[in-house]
């Protein structure tokens, strides 16, 4: 009896010493994720993709293996939100204003017409309610967010002819993403023309569009702009800025243990830090390449961005009395905006972004 006993602790304790073992061993195995990106090779968003997945990867110590794919390799860019949301992949990277289709809050997190600078989106998601935001919109969908880069005000409207004023615009078919924008090119007699960014190119080499914005400078030259335009019309009042970041899978994010988790934002913050300043910078080239190709620059007067941000705040308060959402986005962003405007002229001639001309008459802002 005394033999069968010891021989049975024996087997016990062999048995959970093996267990430990695996369940160390499987502790060592590094995680490993997939992220779609809505970006292409050719467009050099896709770096702040790249550096965000390689961030992870080095911080962790190779623990969280992100691998990343470019649209079209996995997945079409179109597809890229419910793929993560679904959970096929944990996690991809966007722009946000792309599911405008989904909800039209959407639209404000990617960019607004005469909204949010650069910095004004990073100080307003980190400290004045832009993160909460993100994730109550995301979360409806299954997903957390984290902005990863923020690309400074786009160059305008590349054409291949002359836009000199906003007369100008009437009649021209320009490539323009987002649903205010579309507003504010119907009010001045424009044709909102919805291509993807790869199709750009080729639409002004064929002349089937007059013009098109898509990004700053930098990744404008990169796109081969240069090359079918002879003519920019700014500042870029579409965008004053453009924030892109990273969808990840709820459950996913929720397997995480917690120091990975923590990781993950921390790489999330220091790419903003990083690519932000990256995509800013490489516009001193951009700017002289450009030159040097012979554009034209021409830029709108103020009375002219006056009568845009009129066009843009009936825009913002006509689609928040149709969307909860969106009023509920608009008015932490906003709300941010007016408060800062006083931090902004005791700073001037040194601050970055602008006043608005009047502020919208959006319900609730104070």
């Amino acid at each position: 009896m005394k033999r069968k006993l010891g021989i049975l602790i024996t087997v016990t304790l062999v048995t959970i010493f093996c267990t430990g073992l695996a369940v160390a061993a499987a502790a060592d195995q590094p995680i490993k994720w997939k992220m779609v990106s809505t970006w292409t090779p050719a467009i050099n968003l896709i770096e702040g993709d790249k550096n965000f997945a390689k961030l992870v990867g080095e911080l962790s110590n190779g623990r969280l293996q992100i691998t990343h794919y470019s649209a079209g390799e996995l997945v079409p860019a179109a597809a890229v939100f419910d793929t993560v949301a679904k959970g096929s992949v944990e996690c991809g990277g966007d722009w946000p204003s792309y599911w405008a289709g989904k909800n039209s809050a959407f639209d404000l997190f990617g960019s607004y017409p005469m909204g949010l600078g650069q910095l004004d989106v990073i100080n307003w998601y980190y400290h004045y309610g832009g993160k909460k935001a993100f994730n109550d919109l995301f979360g409806k969908y299954n997903m957390v967010y984290f902005l990863h880069a923020v690309v400074p005000m786009e160059s305008g409207i590349r054409a291949r002819v002359p836009i000199k004023t906003l007369a100008d615009y009437k009649g021209k078919k320009l490539r323009m993403s987002g649903k205010a924008q579309g507003h504010i090119l119907q009010k001045l007699g424009a044709a909102q023309v919805m291509i993807s960014g790869g199709e750009i190119y080729q639409a002004l080499q064929m002349a089937t569009i007059d013009g098109a914005e898509f990004a700053s400078p930098s990744i404008d030259w990169k796109m081969g702009f240069g090359e079918v335009t002879k003519y920019n019309i700014g500042p870029g009042w579409h965008q004053p800025s453009s924030a892109n970041g990273v969808m990840i899978n709820k459950a996913a994010w929720e397997k995480l243990p917690a120091d990975l988790k923590l990781i993950v934002e921390k790489a999330s913050i220091a790419n903003v830090a990083y690519m932000s300043s990256w995509y800013e910078v490489g516009n001193i080239e951009a700017l002289e390449n450009f030159r040097k190709a012979g554009t034209q620059i021409f830029k709108l007067s103020n009375a002219e961005l006056k009568k845009i941000e009129e066009y843009s705040w009936d825009y913002l308060v006509e689609e928040s009395a149709k969307n909860p959402d969106f009023h509920k986005v608009a008015l932490s962003m906003f709300q941010f905006l007016k408060d800062f405007a006083v931090a902004r002229e005791a700073q001037e001639p040194f601050s970055q972004g602008r006043n608005p001309f009047s502020w919208p008459k959006l319900p609730g802002l104070k």
